[in-house]
This record gives structure tokens, C-alpha cells and sequence, in this order.
């Protein structure tokens, strides 16, 4: 495994779930580490005392949130947007481009809803959404996606890593595709984000959003949304509520100008409470490394995906670690999934996923090989 014994935490420890079951669903909901859930008491225990006496000391517990999700997602601080969720994250971005009938969003065939949706409803503005074919090894070719677009083509919106196979498109690449065409670039970042180093600075992303509740260890309902600055001028203010203008505390003021940053976005009240549990787990994350993180995962995945093609399951996530993150799915023919995946909870308090006729494993850094090999043992031979 990698070394993670210079962490300065009991990795272990962090996580309490490990007493009862392998938890190896992390592309799902995942639990929250004791740091978090700390944070979360200690905020609730502020609230209850003191009421918002201590507003302003809640208000810094965001902007540190802030600037730990700037270190995860690579960018300034300024550029980080607070959303409710994945989906929330791909509303803003849809709905503040100023869309011409005629355009197009080109996307991919099978992505989660959060994903797709936003896409599909820009029909009532006339703007079309094209969808590249999976291949035979669930990934997509560039070339594919390329020949979808064309003059009309506005934005390109993927996932990093793709929800049921596993698969990790290369972003870097789909990147400098829309540089060659002049093609804004979303990616749905919520199964990569936590598990993998990203710079989506350095990357020429426009946008990258993602819910906290999986690779990030946080609680559900809050997340990030990352907005390259040079697209702020471009955008209109469909989203944009009071807290997004400059001076939010001039209530009398409104049609003062906006913020020239992304929490321009953040249209009103923040969920202070997610938010600094959010920030909780990011540090955590941090202190672990992000490359530290996802080296222990990809032993783990391979450790998985090794084990489970001599039990005879044929694997959907790609052999070569560039191309998977932290998820493998594999099936046998004729086989429940969901069935399978209920079994083992119910059996052996082993927690995976059955999704699109896979079973579905997401190992974090926390999990050992000792857990893999209880799933490998419990399997369906």
C-alpha cells in the first residue's frame, strides 16, 4: 500500500465506519470522518449558545472552505462558487450563457442526470444537445467527439471519471480540443474530485463542479463550482441573487454591480454548516495529499480489478490506470446486480453499488487490502 504513515492522522481512526462494515461505495454517499463530524457538532453547539453572535467567526470557517477547495479543484479561491449540488453547479453554468438559437452543447451517450438534464432543457431556447456514442470498451473516442462538433458548437460538457464503468476521459486532451475550436469546457468533476490531483487553471477548464458527498467525504448538499474568471464577462446574471452583488449588506442598494468573482453565483443565504463541513474534509484530504490519496486507491483498485477478473467477472473499467480513477465495475451475464450488491450488505456488512448491469466498487484511501479481499471472498462465484 502506499505510505501513508507520515500522514499526520490516524487514517484508520478517521473513519469509524470501518468497525461495522468495508465500505467500498465511495461513488455514492460516503461517510464523513470524525474531523467532520466535530466540525458539524461544534457549529450546531455555537448555534444553539450563542445564535449568531458569532457570525463573523462562521463567515471565516467559509472562506477557509474557500480556499481549501481552490487547493483541490487548482485554482485562486476567488474562483470557487458554493452549490448545492453536481446538477446546481451545471444550472448555473446553462443558464448564464447567453445561448443563440441554433447552437449546440455536445455531451456523451451515458452520463449520470446531473450531467445531462441541464443540457437537454436549453431546447426551449433552440439550442440542441448531441450525445457521442459509447464504444465497445465503454470509452469515447476524441476523435467522435470532435466530429459532433461544428461551427455552432458553444460547449462541451463531460464527466472526468464516468459514474458506472469507471472510465477517466482525458480531460487534458478534450481541453485542448475546445481551445482548437473555441468551445467552452464543463466537466462534471464529482467522481475525480477527492481521489485525484487536478489544476483546472492550468487545464484551460471553464467550468468544474461537484457535489462533496463522495470522493470528498463530506456531507450531501453541498459542493463547488470552479468559473474560469475570463468567463465571468461573458455570462448574464440569470443566477445571480443579493448575496452575488458586491455589497450584499446594502440592502437598500439594488442594482449595485456584482462581484467580479465567482461567488457572484451564490445567490443567497449560505448553508454555513455544510460549508464548514465541507472545509473540514478538504483540509483532511489535503493534509493526506492528494497523491498520496489516489496512490493508495489505485493499489486498491487493481488489487480489485486483478481479483475479480480470476473469480471470472469481466471488467468494464480499463485496464491502464491513465484511463480509471477510483471505481471498478464488472458483471457476469445474467447476473442481478442489485440483488448482488444487497446481498453482500445484507451478509456480510459489505457496501458496494449495482449500477447499469455492473457491480460497481469504490475503495478510498482509508480502505486496506484486508477489505478487498473480504468482497473477492464473498462474491458470487
Amino acid at each position: 500500500m502506499s505510505d501513508l504513515t507520515q500522514t499526520p492522522f490516524d487514517v484508520r481512526a478517521e473513519f469509524p465506519i470501518t468497525e461495522q462494515y468495508a465500505f467500498l461505495n465511495h461513488a455514492s454517499v460516503s461517510p464523513i470522518p470524525l474531523t467532520t463530524q466535530t466540525a458539524i457538532t461544534e457549529f450546531a453547539r455555537d448555534a444553539a449558545e450563542e445564535g449568531p453572535a458569532n457570525y463573523v467567526g462562521w463567515l471565516h470557517s467559509m472562506a477557509l472552505t474557500r480556499q481549501a477547495a481552490g487547493q483541490v479543484v487548482g485554482c485562486a479561491p476567488e474562483d470557487i462558487c458554493f452549490v448545492k449540488s453536481t446538477n446546481h453547479g451545471a444550472l448555473i453554468a446553462a443558464n448564464s450563457i447567453n445561448w443563440r438559437e441554433g447552437d449546440n452543447v455536445v455531451g456523451l451517450q451515458h452520463e449520470f442526470p446531473a450531467n445531462m438534464v441541464p443540457w437537454h432543457n436549453l431546447r426551449e431556447r433552440g439550442v440542441e444537445f448531441r450525445t457521442v456514442p459509447e464504444r465497445g470498451d465503454y470509452t469515447y473516442s476524441i476523435d467522435a467527439i470532435a466530429a459532433q462538433m461544428d461551427s455552432r458548437t458553444r460547449l462541451l460538457a463531460v464527466s472526468w471519471v464516468e459514474y458506472s464503468t469507471g472510465v477517466r476521459n482525458d480531460i487534458a486532451a478534450l481541453a485542448q480540443l475546445c481551445r482548437d475550436r473555441g468551445v467552452i469546457f464543463f466537466i462534471d468533476g464529482i467522481q475525480g474530485l477527492g481521489v485525484m490531483p487536478l489544476n483546472a487553471e492550468a487545464l484551460g477548464a471553464d467550468f468544474v463542479t461537484a457535489d462533496g458527498h463522495k470522493w470528498m467525504l463530506a456531507p450531501e448538499g453541498c459542493g463547488v463550482l470552479y468559473v474560469r474568471r475570463e468567463r465571468l464577462a461573458e455570462m448574464n446574471l440569470s443566477m445571480t441573487g443579493w448575496c452575488g452583488l458586491r455589497n450584499p449588506q446594502a440592502y437598500d442598494d439594488y442594482l449595485q454591480p456584482v462581484k467580479d468573482t465567482a461567488a457572484r453565483f451564490e445567490e443567497g443565504s449560505h448553508n454555513l454548516l455544510a460549508i464548514t463541513a465541507l472545509g473540514a474534509s478538504l483540509r483532511l484530504l489535503l493534509a493526506a495529499s492528494l497523491e498520496k490519496v489516489h496512490g493508495s486507491v489505485e493499489e486498491l483498485v487493481t488489487r480489485t480489478m486483478d481479483g475479480v477478473r480470476r473469480l471470472g467477472y469481466t471488467v468494464a473499467t480499463p485496464a491502464d490506470p491513465a484511463q480509471r480513477a477510483g471505481i471498478v465495475s464488472f458483471t457476469r451475464e445474467g447476473m442481478d446486480v442489485e440483488a448482488v450488491a444487497r446481498g453482500l450488505m445484507a451478509d456480510h456488512k459489505i457496501s458496494i453499488a449495482g449500477r447499469r448491469g455492473f457491480l460497481r466498487v469504490s475503495p478510498h484511501f482509508y480502505n486496506n487490502e484486508e477489505e478487498i479481499d473480504r468482497l473477492l471472498e464473498a462474491l458470487p462465484r
